[in-house]
């Protein structure tokens, strides 16, 4: 055979070859392209949800903010869809077609979480003043299921125990013994071993009264450059504020954002006379008594007395079912370990059983059905360490197959939690501020620890009724190593990393303090007491 016949049979060959591995090629590049641009269009809305979130937060007039939680995850959720509507615009997706690629919104919060979904039990009138709800209807809506708190249930011969969990060691116990009435007892859980009963020591650190100060509104429309004197008192609602001191007496500011020079609760506290804040202490005191209160309760309650959990979801197997949830009787800093990690894994199967739960629910009414993903160790590590927003969407055809995605954005800005990971160093004397990760920084004698939000603008609207912003702490300006770059944080084994976010060393935040220097810890612990004694509590019901 010629080699022209040769040439001819081979080009017939390869050439559809060719043909139909570059169709496929290109299939899978756009296929990538698509994946790639949902994946950015996802995370951009999270983040804007979240964003939202924080802002109507943080910019609330008033103290009611466990109905306030309903009105600022709605809100949220608006931003959501409206930022994938915009992003969407030129696909021909309407906000209204999206939310049926939309399995689920989760937002984790301090004490619990919602999810935002399809659901089919839906009002359908009143009859006696008594709602009528239809469980099983045809016709679904789309809204926020009732809040899920992290709680978790325990029986022991005649005990009967309900305990509300929390991202950080604060817990609400519903006790009740044979056939008496629950009692509820709410606070802060502590290794006692580490602390005394007047609150003056945590961890053989001194932990003092402080004498606190920092610009506010006051100072601001004054244009004066000077500092005021602030602590914390408990006003008549049971919450603590912020009460300034302007040389002869005390003010503060009402909700609505007025003064206040009069103020009972606060003069019976305080007296007539400047004095420094005493939270930190206030709060290792009472997480001491709380502790020793409820230990009569939860003494000898083992990981095994869980009850309607399946256990092996829990790793409650074997042994581990007799592990002592609180080893009360432990002096060697150890007491909490086990009920640090149960309490974490009671968070993650009461998401995760409620989310697939959610998501079977949306796949009976959505022509684009979703499945629960697998979500890894590190991606917990955030949702259990922060509040969150975790969001699905799924469905849409890319191409050669279909989309299926999920994001997970933090929110550090709060407040209810307190991130033990944001307490930031001032140096007072520098007038510069350091992440308490930055062991290596050149530090003066003179630092107190802030949480991050103390370091944001705040804003007020002025007796002209313009808004204007002021900071806390004037011109203090960020470490760029540790604030900006993270470049010069230490890790838990004691070299310099860069925070990627993968939680390879930012949860074992005790480990790097123990090798910090006496004033850091000193100045970081008596941050984190003060601000967890004076932050909000939704279930303080002791």
């Amino acid at each position: 055979m010629k080699l022209q016949s040769w040439i001819v049979i081979f080009a017939i060959i390869v050439i559809p070859i060719v043909l139909v591995m570059s169709l496929y090629m290109q299939v899978q590049i756009n296929y990538i392209n698509l994946q790639g641009n949902y994946d950015t269009v996802l995370n951009n809305a999270t983040y804007d949800a979240i964003k939202a979130f924080q802002i109507n937060e943080l910019n609330s007039t008033t103290q009611n903010i466990a109905q306030e939680k309903i009105r600022d995850v709605e809100a949220s959720v608006t931003t959501f869809y409206n930022s994938l509507a915009t992003n969407f615009g030129q696909s021909g997706y309407s906000e209204e077609e999206l939310q049926s690629f939309i399995p689920a919104l989760v937002y984790t919060l301090y004490d619990g979480y919602y999810i935002y979904t399809k659901y089919n039990n839906v009002v359908t009138g009143e009859t006696n003043n008594v709602i009528d709800v239809n469980l099983n209807s045809t016709e679904s809506a789309t809204g926020l299921k009732p809040y899920v708190y992290y709680s978790a249930r325990y029986k022991q011969g005649t005990k009967d125990i309900i305990i509300n969990y929390t991202l950080d060691n604060y817990i609400t116990v519903f006790y009740k013994n044979g056939a008496n009435d629950y009692q509820t007892y709410s606070g802060f859980l502590i290794d006692t071993s580490k602390t005394n009963a007047a609150g003056t020591t945590y961890d053989s650190i001194s932990i003092e009264s402080e004498d606190l100060a920092e610009f506010n509104r006051t100072a601001d429309e004054s244009n004066s450059t000077s500092q005021l004197n602030y602590t914390y008192f408990t006003n008549s609602n049971g919450r603590r504020e912020k009460a300034y001191w302007d040389g002869s007496r005390w003010y503060k500011y009402n909700v609505d954002g007025t003064l206040n020079y009069v103020d009972e609760n606060m003069r019976n506290q305080l007296g007539n006379t400047y004095q420094e804040d005493t939270s930190a202490q206030k709060y290792l005191q009472d997480a001491y008594t709380f502790t020793n209160n409820i230990r009569s309760i939860l003494d000898g309650i083992t990981l095994g007395d869980i009850v309607g959990v399946n256990k092996e979801d829990l790793g409650i197997t074997g042994n581990v079912a007799n592990q002592t949830l609180i080893d009360f009787g432990a002096t060697d800093g150890t007491m909490l370990n086990t009920f640090n990690q149960h309490k974490q894994q009671v968070i993650r199967n009461s998401i995760t059983t409620n989310l697939e739960t959610t998501i079977a629910k949306f796949n009976e009414n959505s022509t684009h059905p979703a499945k629960m993903p697998t979500l890894t160790e590190n991606e917990w590590s955030m949702i259990l360490s922060n509040t969150c927003l975790i969001s699905f969407m799924q469905g849409q055809n890319i191409g050669n197959g279909y989309y299926m995605g999920y994001s997970i954005v933090t929110n550090n800005k709060n407040r209810e939690f307190v991130d033990p990971k944001l307490i930031y160093i001032l140096d007072k004397n520098n007038n510069q501020y350091h992440d308490v990760r930055h062991l290596t920084a050149s530090l003066s004698g003179n630092i107190m620890g802030y949480r991050n939000t103390d370091f944001d603008a705040q804003s007020y609207v002025a007796n002209d009724g313009t808004t204007k912003n002021y900071f806390p702490h004037g011109t203090a300006t960020a470490d760029y190593a540790c604030i900006v770059t993270s470049s010069e944080i230490t890790s838990s084994n004691g070299t310099n990393e860069v925070d990627t976010g993968a939680g390879n060393y930012t949860t074992d935040l005790d480990t790097i303090l123990n090798s910090a220097p006496m004033n850091i810890r000193k100045a970081y612990y008596t941050a984190l007491f003060r601000e967890r004694c004076n932050s909000y509590k939704s279930l303080a019901l002791s």
